[in-house]
């Protein structure tokens, strides 16, 4: 066995009480309220771009520029802090990595990339968290997160696991907290 297959069999991880997991209804909800507020402030940002500074809208990629701003600011900065999202609020929730600590900025541009896969990523994302032992969406997966309710604590310890799983005609290799068996 090599040191980097027992290092990784020695891994733990923090598990929730499935009921402290964020579901389907808890996920939509901070969606329907954080996309709106981002291409609001969006649409704000270049509003005032084109009243203040108006030949600011014609340099090529100012534009997609204000968008990679706001979005990154919004979905990954503002979730990485301790203040979180108006949805993540207003949903009484909060993201956490495995070891259940507030994930680092590369985690979270890891699941910002789902947007840029369009509505048919969230309609994945949605199918697959309501059939997940620990209600994690795609994003989540390839992230190595977890959506929790805002004041949850760890039920536990587990091993922290690689599963597989295949689909989109791939196969992935997922970092997962095993509930089942307590870490020893």
């Amino acid at each position: 066995m090599s040191a980097v297959t027992m290092a990784t069999e020695a891994e733990q991880g923090v598990y929730y009480e499935l009921t402290d997991y964020a579901g389907l209804g808890r996920r939509l909800l901070i969606d329907l309220v954080d996309f709106p507020v981002a291409v609001a402030i969006t649409a704000a940002l270049l509003a005032a771009a084109s009243f203040l500074a108006p030949q600011l809208l014609d340099v090529p990629g100012f534009g997609l520029g204000v968008i990679a701003v706001v979005w990154i600011g919004y979905f990954v900065f503002l979730k990485a802090s301790p203040y979180r999202t108006l949805g993540y609020v207003l949903a009484g929730a909060r993201i956490v990595n495995y070891r259940g600590e507030r994930p680092g900025i590369p985690r979270l541009m890891g699941r910002l990339m789902f947007v840029v896969g369009g509505p048919m990523n969230f309609l994945f994302d949605a199918l697959w968290l309501t059939g997940d032992h620990n209600r994690q969406a795609l994003r989540d997966k390839f992230a190595s997160t977890y959506v929790v309710r805002h004041h949850a604590v760890p039920a536990g310890l587990g091993r922290v696991r690689y599963r597989n799983y295949t689909f989109w005609g791939m196969t992935f290799m997922f970092r997962e907290v095993d509930r089942s068996e307590r870490a020893a």
